[in-house]
């Protein structure tokens, strides 16, 4: 019997063995299911977005910032930031060539602006200042203060630690680019200046009645410049200018009632985006004035519209609003609506929606 309960023990140790291995592997395949990481969070932020997402221009604020995959799903979120409406979208968000890094300019109410690490979206730097908009070359920030005007007050070059290397008041303006073949930036506001990478201003023209308000380059080194028109400032239009490289206007196409706030242009085939709101002009009776008649807006609903680099309209789209930016790896464009961002195709066929943003105003910018 002693000899019988020893063999049964013997004949059992590789069963238990089995079933203890049997047990390892499915509580590692369980854990394994348990920690997965779905898809849209291990892609890397390809599009972002600056929202204008709380109310009113006190604390607390939570204005933030919306990273975003290509499906236009969000995969990050950075809060705290306040920022105010601006009359276009004047890169107040930008992303470094290499993706590394991108800045934020919170103007006119926290008054800074800060670099963020593009993948973890952990805070870099940040400067105090009125700081408005920015474009970046080489890890150097350019960017804009605004100085309480629309037109701007100065220009700043901020390297890739924070720490201030270059700064002028000569260039200024509203939104700015950057042309790394030409290794020159452009400025645009109350009027068009070109200037070297150490700041200097090296051609002006002044075509703008009211303010310029969106500005970007071309393939052949030339720019496109969206400006708006004030019902109170004589003179002034919505229209698109192209600007050659040596500051000649090539083309001016009029916009009529088309309010624009951002334009972007394809760099493969330098087609132009425009995006905004259609505003026409209405006359009302008066007793209060001669002649009896005040002229005033009435809002009609967004617009997108493409044009050829010839100037010639390809499409119009019944959707926009602030902000535009195309991406480069197959000219699609993804706008902000008033409550959404929209995804379509180069041909205007729309691809995706995303509906985790305000209804207020946003800035968009494409990981390049």
């Amino acid at each position: 019997m002693l000899q019988d309960k020893v063999n049964l023990r013997v004949e059992t140790k590789p069963f238990v063995r089995i079933c203890v291995l049997f047990l390892l592997i499915f509580s590692l395949a369980v854990c394994a299911t348990a920690t997965e990481v779905p898809d849209s969070v291990t892609q890397p932020p390809h599009i972002l977005v600056l929202d204008n997402c709380d109310i009113g221009n006190v604390p607390p604020f939570n204005d933030m910032v919306l990273l975003l995959n290509s499906k236009g799903e969000v995969v990050n979120r950075i809060g705290g930031l306040s920022i105010c409406q601006s009359i276009g979208d004047n890169r107040a968000i930008s992303v470094s060539e290499d993706g590394r890094f991108f800045v934020v300019c919170e103007h006119d109410v926290a008054n800074k602006i800060t670099a963020y690490d593009l993948p973890t979206g952990i805070e870099m730097w940040s400067l105090a200042g009125s700081f408005r908009s920015a474009a970046i070359a080489q890890g150097v920030t350019y960017a804009l203060t605004s100085g309480a005007t629309i037109y701007g007050k100065g220009i700043t070059a901020i390297d890739s630690g924070g720490n201030i290397i270059k700064q002028s008041e000569e260039a200024s303006g509203f939104d700015i680019v950057v042309d790394p073949n030409a290794k020159c930036l452009w400025l645009v506001g109350g009027d068009i200046k070109k200037c070297d990478m150490n700041l200097n201003v090296v051609k002006m023209i002044d075509p703008v009645t009211w303010c310029a308000v969106s500005v970007d380059i071309c393939p052949d080194g030339s720019i496109w410049v969206a400006e708006r028109e004030h019902i109170e400032v004589a003179g002034s239009q919505n229209r698109l200018l192209n600007i050659s490289s040596k500051g000649n206007i090539l083309q001016n196409i009029p916009l009529n009632d088309l309010s624009p706030s951002c334009v972007r242009v394809n760099k493969s085939n330098g087609n132009v985006w425009v995006t905004g709101k259609r505003f026409p002009i209405r006359r009302r009776l008066t007793f209060r004035q001669w002649p009896p008649w005040r002229r005033t807006y009435g809002y009609i609903g967004p617009r997108t519209r493409k044009y050829s680099s010839k100037g010639k309209l390809l499409l119009e789209i019944k959707r926009g609003g602030h902000s535009i930016d195309i991406d480069p790896s197959d000219g699609s464009v993804w706008i902000a609506d008033p409550t959404q961002l929209l995804h379509y195709s180069p041909a205007g066929k729309k691809l995706e929606t995303c509906d985790e943003v305000s209804d207020d105003s946003k800035c968009i910018t494409i990981v390049k």
